[in-house]
């Protein structure tokens, strides 16, 4: 992303017990992977969720839908605790926004 550009603001859904703590990693995380992205950046939506049940082996989720140049670029990640979630989330987010750059 041009740093001349302002970077909207991020809106967020947020499901289950999530932490402001969380919260704000995923908005680094979600900022940092979009810091090289070509192109304007019009919306970014970032969904946290976390079920509360012990069978799952996956129960975090984080998702981000970005539009870029009117182009929706979609990243998710599952995992055993949303940190971790929010880490594969960032590196999903920035190799998708590399290849809209590329294609």
């Amino acid at each position: 992303m041009n740093a001349t550009r302002e970077r909207p603001e991020l809106r967020f859904l947020i499901s289950g017990d999530v932490t402001a703590h969380e919260r704000a990693a995923a908005e680094r995380a979600v900022g940092a992977a979009l810091a090289e992205a070509h192109g304007d950046v019009t919306s970014v939506q970032v969904t946290l969720s976390v079920v509360a049940d012990p069978a799952l082996p996956r129960p975090a989720l984080a998702r981000a839908v970005v539009e870029i140049d009117g182009r929706l670029v979609r990243a998710q990640a599952a995992a055993a605790r949303l940190d971790e979630a929010i880490a594969l989330l960032r590196s999903r987010l920035a190799v998708r926004t590399t290849n809209l750059r590329v294609g």
